[in-house]
C-alpha cells in the first residue's frame, strides 16, 4: 500500500530513520532486524533493483492471483519466466522493474512512502443487516439473537482477508488527513464467528465499524456510501499514532457542520454552470497546504508551547474547513478561506519548499531554470548543520 505518511505522527529520530543505516543499500534492508518508517518502502525499492529472487517474485506472484484471468498479459508473463527465468533480461521485464523502481523513488523524496496497510470501503457491520433482516420475518427468535452475539461494538472492526500481518491494533484514516484529531485506533476481531466467516469472510475489500462508534465521526464525518479508508497496519506508526493521543483515551473529535443547500431553479442555465463550476472547483489541495505548514509546528515536540497551540487550533480549524469544502459540492455553499490561504500565511518548512520546487517540474516554462538546478540552489543556500 502507498500511503502519504501523516505530519501529525509523534515520531523519534530513530523511529524515523537511525544514523547509522547506510545512505545504499547493498543488500535486502529486511537483513536488518530493527524497523524504521522508511523500512518498508526501502526493501521495495531493493526487490525492484536488487537480487534476481526478489525481482522474478515480483512476476510470479501473479500465478496466485485470482483477480488475474489466464488471457491477462500478467499472467502470461509470470508463467514465462516461471519456466525459464533467463527472460528477466528482456526488455519488457526489465523497464517493467525499473519503472516501477524509479516511481518508489520519485515518491519516497516527497515522502510519500509505503507501509503495511490496504485500501478498504468503510461500511457499517453487515452482520446488524442480517439480524434485522431476520427480526423483521421473524421477531427476536433464536436465529435473530445468534446473529446479535456476533455484531461488533466498540472499537473492534472487521476487514476480512489482510494481506498483512495481524497487529494488536490498527489505524483508520481518511484521505484527506490533516489532524490528529481525524485517526483513529481501532482493534481488529479477535475471532470471526461461525455466521460472520459464512456471510461475510469473502469482502476483502471492506473494513466493517460498528455504526454505534464514534469512528465514522472521527474520520471526518465518514459515511457508508462508498467512502474509502486506509487501513494501516504497520506497527511503528500505529505505536506513533497511540503516542500521539499522549495521557488521554481520546482527542475531541472535529465535527463538520451541516450547511443549508443553496436552492437554484434548474431552468437558470445560469446558476447551471455556476453549479457545474463549483462542483469542479475544490480547493482541497490548497486547504491540506496550509494545515501541513501548521501542523508541522503543531505537532513539533521542539516548538514553544504557545506557537504549539495556536497550530494546533488552526490545523483543527482546517480539517473542518476541508469538509465543508468537500461538502460544498453538493450544497453550493463555499467556506470563506481567505484568513488562512491570504491574510495568515503561515511560513513553508524547508521539507515543503523542497517539495514545491520538485513537484513544479511538470509546471516549469522553457526560460525557467531547471528543477536541478532549482534543487541544487536551494541545497547550497541553506545551512543543514543547523535543521
Amino acid at each position: 500500500m502507498r500511503s502519504s505518511i501523516p505530519s501529525a505522527l509523534a515520531l523519534t529520530d530513530d523511529e524515523f530513520g537511525s544514523l547509522d543505516l547506510p545512505l545504499g543499500w547493498d543488500k535486502s534492508p529486511n537483513t536488518d532486524l530493527r524497523h524504521w518508517l522508511t523500512k518498508t518502502t526501502e526493501t521495495v525499492y531493493y526487490d525492484y533493483v536488487g537480487e534476481l529472487g526478489n525481482r522474478q517474485k515480483h512476476f510470479t506472484d501473479n500465478l496466485d492471483n485470482d483477480d488475474i484471468g489466464i488471457t491477462d498479459k500478467r499472467k502470461q508473463r509470470a508463467e514465462i519466466i516461471e519456466q525459464n527465468p533467463v527472460f528477466m533480461e528482456e526488455e519488457i521485464y526489465a523497464k517493467e522493474l525499473s519503472d516501477k523502481a524509479e516511481s518508489v523513488k520519485q515518491r519516497y523524496a516527497v515522502g510519500q512512502l509505503l507501509v503495511a496497510g490496504d485500501n478498504r470501503y468503510l461500511s457499517d457491520d453487515l452482520m446488524r443487516l442480517l439480524a434485522y433482516i431476520v427480526r423483521c420475518a421473524e421477531g427476536e427468535s433464536k436465529a435473530y439473537k445468534k446473529l446479535v452475539e456476533e455484531c461488533l461494538s466498540g472499537n473492534t472492526v472487521y476487514a476480512p482477508k489482510p494481506t498483512y500481518t495481524k497487529q494488536e491494533y490498527y489505524t483508520l484514516l481518511r484521505s484527506p488527513h490533516i489532524a490528529r484529531n481525524e485517526e483513529a485506533l481501532v482493534h481488529p476481531l479477535s475471532k470471526a464467528g461461525r455466521l460472520r466467516k459464512k456471510y461475510l469472510s469473502h469482502l476483502r475489500y471492506v473494513v466493517m465499524v460498528d455504526s454505534r462508534s464514534l469512528i465514522p465521526d472521527r474520520l471526518g464525518g465518514a459515511d457508508y456510501d462508498g467512502d474509502m479508508v486506509k487501513t494501516i497496519a504497520d506497527p511503528l506508526v500505529n505505536n506513533c499514532v497511540r503516542k500521539g493521543y499522549g495521557n488521554t483515551a481520546s482527542l475531541p473529535v472535529l465535527k463538520i457542520p451541516s450547511a443549508d443547500p443553496i436552492i437554484a431553479d434548474a431552468n437558470d442555465w445560469h446558476k447551471r454552470m455556476e453549479t457545474v463550476k463549483s462542483t469542479f472547483s475544490s480547493r482541497v489541495g490548497q486547504i491540506s497546504n496550509a494545515a501541513l505548514r501548521r501542523g508541522i509546528i503543531a505537532y513539533d515536540e521542539n516548538s514553544q508551547n504557545d506557537d504549539r497551540a495556536a497550530s494546533r487550533q488552526d490545523t483543527e480549524v482546517l480539517a473542518i474547513l476541508t469538509g465543508l469544502e468537500i461538502d460544498s459540492a453538493k450544497s453550493g455553499v463555499k467556506p470563506d478561506l481567505s484568513e488562512y490561504l491570504e491574510v495568515r500565511k503561515a511560513k513553508k518548512s524547508l521539507f515543503l519548499q523542497y517539495k514545491s520546487i520538485v513537484g513544479d517540474s511538470a509546471q516549469r516554462k522553457w526560460y525557467q531554470p531547471t528543477t536541478a538546478k532549482r534543487v541544487r540552489e536551494f541545497i547550497e543556500k541553506n545551512d543543514w548543520n543547523t535543521v
